[in-house]
């Protein structure tokens, strides 16, 4: 079996951060593919090609590796960057099977426009950004999406809120909160505000009270 998404890669690369560095400069990613009891392959990929397939079908898609004319199925299963040139430096493909089960974690996005939280003057607050799930391999959903309109202080979104597909099991409990509406500081300052504004109306309207009752006085003592 084999993916429609495919990689061309090759092996013979000399082993070690002195090579490594090289063939960066060279626009080529050192990669390594494992699984199934198989030895480590390691290989290089070209950079221009693998950003563009990580692009259109997502870090969770399952992946043909063509090495050297053999085929093999497999997924992304870690990706180091280089945090100041922000480029990807390594890859770790691990080797799977269409119908395998596997865990990983999808992204979780939210759409929509959050009314019912602008109305109580709250904003959205997102707990995870991702979902650990379990799945056959070949049946990934490449992302989780959450509709926030009807979100609000009293009803946060929950992992059970969200639609899986057949065969595709959370490994969080279904409580597990995903979103929440919180009331923002600008509305707090604002409440805050008022109730400072309430409070000294009362208080002049207690002096000018006082102040009467005591002119009353004074007349009668007249």
């Amino acid at each position: 079996m084999s993916s429609e998404l495919k990689l061309q890669a090759n092996t013979g690369r000399t082993l070690g951060s002195r090579s490594s560095r090289r063939l960066r400069h060279e626009n080529k990613i050192p990669a390594v593919i494992y699984g199934h009891g198989s030895d480590p392959i390691p290989v290089t990929l070209d950079r221009l090609e693998f950003r563009s397939a990580l692009n259109a079908a997502g870090a969770n898609a399952v992946i043909t590796i063509d090495v050297d004319g053999e085929d093999y199925l497999s997924i992304v299963k870690e990706l180091q960057r280089d945090t100041i040139a922000n480029k990807v430096s390594h890859v770790d493909f691990q080797l799977v099977r269409l119908d395998e089960l596997i865990v990983v974690d999808v992204p979780v996005n939210l759409t929509g426009e959050a009314l019912a939280a602008g109305r109580q003057g709250a904003v959205v607050q997102q707990q995870i950004m991702t979902l650990s799930v379990q799945a056959p391999a070949g049946q990934i959903p490449q992302s989780f999406e959450i509709d926030i309109e009807e979100l609000a202080i009293e009803t946060p979104l929950r992992v059970s809120d969200l639609t899986l597909p057949d065969g595709v099991i959370s490994q969080l409990e279904l409580e597990t909160v995903i979103a929440i509406a919180q009331i923002s500081r600008a509305t707090l300052a604002d409440a805050t505000e008022d109730e400072l504004a309430v409070d000294g109306d009362d208080a002049i309207d207690g002096g000018d009270a006082e102040a009467s009752a005591a002119g009353d006085s004074d007349g009668a003592g007249d």
